[in-house]
């Protein structure tokens, strides 16, 4: 509970706003999937880095002794931002949850992210310019 706490906190930081609670839901499950796919020791490495980001704010002197997770979003963002200025693995770690945040649907729908037609038009241009050469190429590769 308390790495959902951070995460979530970590969501209304990294990804543009506004992020709805049911948004928020949703990229936290993404981004749990994400961790799931990994090996045991890099899912318990991720989530330790992050409890250890939420500990560490109460080291940040604007955050006056508080956790990430109770931070307001300014002093949330500037402790945030401080270290990922030092820190390539949170830099990775909040490139995912990104990530994680624009695989939604409803995102790709609000920036008009469509790619199929893109690819039928760039899969139809590219069997007419090279479909010879693909199928002789399959051809010599079949026993």
């Amino acid at each position: 509970m308390l790495l959902q706490r951070v995460v979530v906190r970590f969501v209304a930081v990294v990804c543009p706003p506004p992020v709805t609670a049911a948004r928020t839901a949703d990229v936290i499950r993404e981004f749990d999937q994400f961790l799931g796919a990994m090996r045991p020791v890099a899912r318990r490495g991720i989530r330790g880095l992050l409890l250890a980001v939420d500990q560490g704010a109460r080291l940040y002197p604007r955050a006056r002794g508080r956790r990430f997770a109770r931070l307001d979003d300014r002093t949330a963002d500037a402790y945030l931002s401080a270290l990922l200025a030092r820190s390539g693995t949170l830099e990775r770690i909040k490139g995912v949850v990104v990530m994680c945040y624009y695989e939604l649907p409803e995102v790709k729908r609000e920036i008009g992210y469509a790619p199929g037609p893109y690819i039928a038009e760039v899969s139809r241009r590219r069997l007419e310019r090279y479909g010879a050469e693909i199928r002789a190429s399959s051809e010599e590769t079949q026993p």
